[in-house]
C-alpha cells in the first residue's frame, strides 16, 4: 500500500508470506485462459510482491533470489502470448506456450485419438440375410474378415 509520507516499502499483506522454496519461473508451465486485457492488473498484483517486506525471508542472498524470480515472473506474465497447437506431419498433437518456439507432445495422444476415431466413426448398417457378407474387424482393428455367404 503507497503512503505518500512514508520513506520506507510498505506492502499491502497483513503478515509476510513465506518463502516459496522453490523456482517460481522454473516450475512446471500450465496454459490458462486468462484475458489478454487483464494482464496488466494482474502484473500490477505482481509487484506488490517486489516489495522485501511481502516476505518472511531473513536471509539477504535467499530475498535477492526470490526478488529476481518475482520479476522473471512478472516478465514471463506480461510477455504471455496465447497458447497454440498443432499436428505434425506424422499426427502427432503438440502444444506451445512460448509463442511457437518450442513444441511438447500431447501426452498419450498417438495412442488414445486413434481408438477415439475409431469408436466414434459412422457406421454402416448391414443385414445378414443378403450378399455382401458383412466384413468383421479383427479384435486388434486392423483388418477385417469377410464371413461365408449366408
Amino acid at each position: 500500500m503507497w503512503n505518500p509520507e512514508s520513506r520506507y516499502s510498505q506492502t499491502s499483506y497483513k503478515q509476510p508470506l513465506p518463502d516459496p522454496g522453490t523456482n517460481l519461473i522454473g516450475a512446471t508451465n500450465v496454459c490458462a485462459q486468462i484475458p489478454q486485457t487483464a494482464l496488466p492488473y494482474i502484473v500490477g498484483s505482481l509487484l506488490q510482491l517486489l516489495q522485501p517486506p511481502a516476505w518472511h525471508i531473513t536471509d539477504a542472498a535467499r530475498m535477492t533470489e526470490v526478488l529476481g524470480q518475482v520479476t522473471d515472473l512478472i516478465i514471463a506474465l506480461g510477455t504471455a502470448g496465447a497458447c497454440m497447437f498443432r499436428l505434425t506431419d506424422t499426427c502427432l498433437l503438440q502444444y506451445s506456450l512460448n509463442g511457437g518456439l518450442s513444441w511438447t507432445d500431447v501426452t498419450d495422444w498417438a495412442t488414445n485419438f486413434p481408438l477415439c476415431v475409431r469408436s466414434n466413426q459412422a457406421r454402416v448398417v448391414m443385414q445378414t440375410d443378403v450378399y455382401p457378407p458383412i466384413p468383421e474387424e479383427t479384435p486388434d482393428g486392423t483388418n477385417w474378415i469377410y464371413s461365408p455367404d449366408p
